[in-house]
């Protein structure tokens, strides 16, 4: 069925178009009679503002663009939740696209937001992208940008992040402070490719070197998944070198590693010693508690949502990289 336009209403009534939009909007250039029959008509044919239109002329979307590299379990829901709120609050609409960690997707992203003329983007990067250059047409646009969560390091960008080695430093004090000194420690790490990997790994080994821990009783570990996370601590566990302690830099790698805590029926903090980066969600199932630094996926998509809207008001905000605050829970 067609859609039904201010020009049928106008036809039917054989009044020029611009009447009835004015009715529409309560114009009082328009007798409060003829609104309302205009009106009871609009209803009676299933009349709907065509929105895109009226962006279009008013030179805005109102919908705001959301790249993420994944749909998964852990930080991006919470993240996409507050990101709703905030577009909702403000009036926009809110447009997610998924990557699938893939550049090519990405590319593809930026430029579906650049033909639908969106008011502004969110983005996490991929673990395959190496600048921003893809975003280019949208900075020439003076779309504004706030990349999020995985960046590029040093790129002169709006961008929202948590202290990832900060974050680690915290969590691997941590696990010096509650196991005995030279003690096997297993860190397991997500792909090197990844802002937060890097940063999360330099923290980490800058801690225990500082804790003067033997070197041959660290043992950092990379994996994809938390089926890799899973394989990698099982092997170690089943070794005759089990580790004391382990560090998941995320909830999807906690993941794996808390299957292996199950079928191995592992005591925590008993047998092993478990910390790590997680956003709360996977920590508040479990029925046993450990200290780990909190990553709100939540709190970040409203900071980056914030920031944004602060951008679309041309507030004159300088170029630069934003931390959020971190701490530890379940300290003891």
């Amino acid at each position: 069925m067609a859609r039904i336009t201010i020009k049928d209403l106008a036809r039917k009534l054989n009044i020029n178009p611009s009447t009835v939009s004015r009715a529409l909007r309560n114009h009082p250039d328009v007798s409060a009679s003829l609104r309302e029959t205009i009106k009871q008509l609009a209803d009676k044919m299933g009349y709907k503002p065509n929105h895109m239109a009226i962006n279009l002329r008013r030179g805005s979307s109102h919908t705001i663009g959301l790249i993420i590299p994944e749909i998964a379990p852990f930080f991006f829901p919470s993240l996409i939740k507050a990101v709703e709120e905030a577009t909702h609050a403000k009036g926009y609409n809110l447009l997610v696209l998924h990557s699938n960690d893939s550049i090519d997707r990405e590319i593809e992203n930026a430029e579906i937001c650049a033909n639908m003329g969106v008011d502004g983007v969110l983005v996490s990067l991929s673990r395959q992208s190496h600048d921003i250059e893809h975003f280019q047409e949208l900075m020439a646009a003076e779309v504004p940008i706030v990349f999020f969560d995985k960046v590029i390091h040093n790129s002169l960008a709006h961008q929202v992040v948590m202290p990832g080695k900060d974050a680690a430093l915290l969590a691997a004090n941590t696990l010096g402070r509650s196991i005995a000194t030279g003690s096997r420690i297993m860190g397991i790490f997500a792909d090197t490719r990844l802002s937060i990997t890097e940063d999360r790994m330099t923290g980490f080994k800058e801690a225990i070197q500082a804790l003067n821990w033997p070197e041959q009783a660290v043992e950092l570990v990379v994996a994809d998944n938390p089926e890799a996370a899973r394989t990698a601590f099982r092997l170690a566990w089943q070794s005759d070198h089990r580790p004391a302690a382990v560090f998941a830099m995320s909830d999807e790698l906690l993941s794996g590693i808390v299957q292996v805590i199950y079928q191995e029926k592992i005591r925590i903090p008993e047998d092993l010693f478990l910390v790590g980066i997680s956003d709360g969600v996977l920590p508040s199932y479990l029925p046993f508690q450990f200290p780990y630094v909190k990553t709100s996926g939540f709190e970040m998509g409203t900071a980056a949502a914030g920031l944004l809207f602060q951008l679309i008001r041309k507030l004159p905000i300088a170029a630069e990289t934003h931390y959020l605050e971190i701490g530890l829970v379940n300290a003891g």
